[in-house]
């Protein structure tokens, strides 16, 4: 018995028209909700060459009836809505009957399905929206479709496509969204023979998030919900003491359906503005329960946008559910035990202020070597050379060291002034400077880790990452495939700290995603990419610094006058003159 419907002239006329495939992605996409509307839940994906030469999905939901197997290709041939008031509550992935139309127009499709209500499987195949053949066929249950030559008859718009790594990265990215909203579905994703994604089906979001971003998020999520009226918020997002250098962590959901949204993006951006430091953005799963008649999905032919009836009451709800959160005793973070390297850090520390205490005692004083090297100061204090010479309170030319406030600044008296010096600023900037040195002269010194540290990624950018490690290798990284969604990093640049922090590592990873998807040569790798990844390997404020550094970074700013700025233009240091002190005091007028 046929289930599927011919849309009404008028219906397809209110209904957004438009080309659905832009990439293989685009295609997969459409592909995958078709296999969550009909029940399944396991879907299974295989694509080659990102999905430009193959692309294939099964799934073990109802199937398709017999009768209804080459409709499926007409256009605006659908069972999810028959009339105008069907679009105003639209509950399931797809319903435009579009999708599979738009497909098989540009490429060469074979459907194979089996209904629940019949004993054998039927198969269809389709080239270039034509129908070449129908027969039956065995087959065990649910529906396999495989989609191959991508526009092979439409090569003006094949040549626009990128490359295969980066085609697959789309197709990985939209498996990755879509498990996350349905925990309930297995999905396993397939790259070229090579398993990328698994998730288990348990129904529970965490799992599905773990799977994908790994453990290390899972253990720093922090949930948040608010319900008013008939709208529900909830989700998670990551203790903001873990962040990202973009907005690739925002990741949202309307009803199940992943959307990307101005609106959704400044009530986060707003919400951790005080939370999150300044540059960088939380990782955040915001769902969105709404009734489907306060929203309209229609607005464009991917489905990727959603209006909203009522914005403000949306973005206030949103809004209060992530700030209330933010003020409960779940922001409290918990200790990583597993980090053993930090009790050696902290038994190195002591010894150091031994060193330097027991000399001070014996009025013997410390100067660095002849030639400082301030990265090695900040990242391998092992290094440091210590001689017996006249050194006494610190000074460095006229200036002397007198203060330090709040573990960030340092207090230095010159002839007539004060001076407060910013340690992070003129850190990130001489980071900067070296770093961006390096790269452009293919020069990056690298270390090598005594314990390579094993990194989980997503499989998107896992990908990303070993199609693209000579650019890695050139910026100081030695990365392996480690299996599953895993790599092995073996080691790191050199100006950079030494003891490794697996979060800063992906932030890198993902900085170089955003701008280099396409650029193959180190001419992708902008100042702005450099200027992020100085600023957040540079020692922070409230970290404490000891006198050598102090008096290394003294040098740098007022006698060697080589820095006054950080990259991002803000001052390294301000002068409070004798004059304007004493007035402060009314000994002057």
């Amino acid at each position: 018995m046929r289930e599927l419907y011919k849309l009404p002239e008028q219906l397809t006329h209110i209904l957004a028209a438009g080309e659905v495939v832009e990439r293989p992605a685009s295609c997969l996409k459409e592909l995958l909700e078709n296999s969550i509307d009909a029940g399944a839940n396991l879907i299974d994906v295989k694509i080659e060459k990102g999905g430009m030469k193959r692309i294939e999905v099964y799934d073990n939901g109802k199937g398709i009836h017999p009768d209804d197997m080459e409709y499926v290709f007409e256009r605006h041939t659908t069972s999810k809505i028959k009339s105008f008031e069907d679009i105003f509550s639209i509950k399931t992935m797809g319903f435009r009957g579009e999708a599979l139309c738009a497909i098989s127009s540009v490429s060469k499709v074979t459907l194979v399905s089996k209904h629940l209500e019949e004993e054998r499987g039927c198969m269809v195949k389709v080239e270039g929206g034509k129908v070449l053949s129908k027969s039956f066929c065995p087959f065990k249950e649910g529906t396999r479709i495989v989609v191959e030559d991508i526009f092979y008859n439409t090569p003006a718009r094949l040549k626009f496509l990128k490359s295969p790594t980066t085609e697959q990265k789309y197709c990985l990215e939209v498996v990755e969204k879509i498990a996350i909203a349905w925990p309930e579905i297995s999905f396993r994703a397939e790259a070229d023979g090579k398993r990328q994604i698994f998730t288990p089906g348990d129904n529970k979001i965490e799992s599905a998030i773990g799977s994908i971003f790994g453990i290390e998020i899972v253990k720093n999520l922090v949930e948040f919900s608010l319900e008013k009226e008939s709208l529900k918020v909830w989700g998670y997002f990551v203790n903001p003491t873990v962040s990202r250098a973009t907005r690739s962590g925002y990741h949202f959901y309307v009803n199940r359906r992943y959307i990307k949204s101005k609106l959704l993006s400044s009530c986060i951006d707003e919400a951790f503005k005080n939370s999150v430091i300044t540059g960088r953005f939380p990782i955040v799963f915001l769902f969105i329960q709404i009734p489907p008649s306060e929203i309209d999905v229609n607005v464009h032919p991917s489905k990727l946008e959603i209006k909203f009836r009522d914005e403000r009451f949306v973005y206030n709800t949103i809004y209060k559910a992530i700030t209330d959160s933010l003020k409960s005793e779940k922001m409290i973070p918990k200790a990583d035990l597993s980090k053993t390297n930090v009790g050696n850090d902290a038994v190195a520390e002591r010894k150091q202020a031994g060193v330097l205490s027991d000399n001070l005692k014996n009025n013997i004083s410390l100067v660095i070597s002849e030639q400082p090297n301030f990265f090695r100061i900040f990242s391998r204090r092992e290094e440091i050379v210590i001689e017996q010479q006249g050194f006494e309170n610190f000074d460095a030319g006229n200036y002397k060291i007198v203060g330090y406030a709040f573990d960030t600044y340092i207090i230095v008296q010159g002839d007539d002034s004060l001076y407060l010096i910013d340690q992070h600023a003129v850190h990130e900037r001489r980071l900067f400077e070296d770093f961006k040195s390096q790269i452009y002269s293919s020069n990056v010194q690298s270390q090598v880790l005594a314990s390579p540290v094993i990194v989980q990624i997503p499989s998107s950018r896992k990908e990303f990452v070993i199609s693209n490690q000579a650019i890695f290798q050139k910026m100081g990284f030695e990365i392996e495939d480690f299996g599953k969604n895993e790599i092995l990093v073996r080691t790191w640049p050199a100006i950079l700290t030494e003891n490794i922090e697996k979060m800063f590592l992906i932030d890198i990873i993902e900085m170089i995603y955003e701008q280099m998807v396409e650029d193959k040569s180190l001419v992708g790798i902008s100042e702005d990419l450099l200027k992020r990844i100085a600023c957040r390997a540079a020692v922070k404020g409230n970290s404490k610094i000891s006198d050598l550094e102090k008096k290394e970074i003294v040098e740098l700013v007022l006698i060697k006058k080589e820095i006054f700025h950080c990259p991002h233009g803000r001052p390294v240091v301000v002068e409070i003159s004798k004059r304007e002190i004493e007035k402060m005091f009314k000994r002057i007028v």
